[in-house]
């Protein structure tokens, strides 16, 4: 029974689909269809509207992640041009620095090592540089570092195997034996002042001492070479029934921004 329900169904579906498909082509529903496209219009011009909103903002979203990625792309260029300009300009100062040196050690007969700073010192009662020479280099415990226009700017006071340290003459335990390059030759002690300051004391006070002077070491000392210079004078300080007078000199290098300097190893 139930079977033949269905088979009846099935083909009273089937007779009304087959008499709506001939009834269309004949054309008697085109009335029926009309009102229907009225009815229908408003909703489907909504829907089609939306779905061109939703395609319009998707391609805007490709769009807006295409700029982005355009401008980051850009920016790291950007950044990377910075670092090989910066690389560049560095190679120069250090070739610049270089070239400095070699002309002047051309000039002098002591044997000399090259050394890069590769740190320094954070605590605030010394001033040191670490390099990155050693012991296996041939580096001793007393030898005077100077940079590429003869500036004396330390001693060596502690030697690894591949590293050392260099006391700067502005330290405080610093002690270099000097002579100012005038007409009296005048002689005396640099010493250091906490990384703050660097002075010439027991200079003769019948002397005379001026303002732009030259301060270069005397080579009264072991293993430190007569020539070296040290500074210029700053200021002359007098006190009167003293017997001696002091300078406060400027270092002939800025001891903050050393980062290529030579080691002298002995003379020859």
């Amino acid at each position: 029974m139930q079977v033949l329900n269905r088979q009846k169904t099935f083909f009273s579906i089937s007779f009304i689909v087959i008499l709506v498909i001939a009834l269309h082509y004949l054309g008697w529903l085109n009335p029926v269809e009309n009102f229907l496209r009225v009815i229908i219009k408003p909703g489907s011009r909504l829907m089609y509207n939306l779905s061109v909103k939703i395609n319009n903002n998707n391609e805007n979203f490709n769009s807006l992640d295409d700029l982005r990625n355009a401008y980051q792309r850009v920016k790291e260029e950007n950044l990377n041009n910075k670092i090989d300009l910066s690389k560049i300009s560095l190679l120069e100062q250090e070739n610049v620095e270089l070239r400095s040196q070699l002309n002047y050690l051309n000039k002098k007969t002591f044997n000399y090592l090259g050394a890069e700073v590769i740190g320094k010192n954070i605590d605030p009662l010394e001033s040191t540089l670490v390099l990155n020479r050693g012991v296996s280099d041939g580096v001793k415990v007393g030898q005077p570092v100077i940079t590429g226009r003869g500036a004396l700017i330390g001693q060596i006071v502690k030697a690894e195997k591949n590293e050392s340290v260099v006391r700067l003459i502005n330290d405080n335990q610093s002690r270099l034996a000097a002579i100012v390059i005038n007409q009296d030759k005048s002689t005396g002690m640099v010493e250091g002042g906490y990384g703050i300051s660097i002075r010439m004391k027991l200079i003769p006070q019948n002397e005379s001492v001026n303002v732009g002077e030259m301060i270069a070491t005397s080579g009264l000392q072991p293993e430190i070479p007569r020539g070296l210079f040290l500074g210029t004078v700053q200021a002359v300080e007098k006190q009167t029934f003293q017997p001696f007078q002091e300078a406060i000199l400027t270092p002939l290098e800025d001891l903050n921004k050393l980062t290529l300097v030579n080691i002298i190893t002995f003379n020859q």
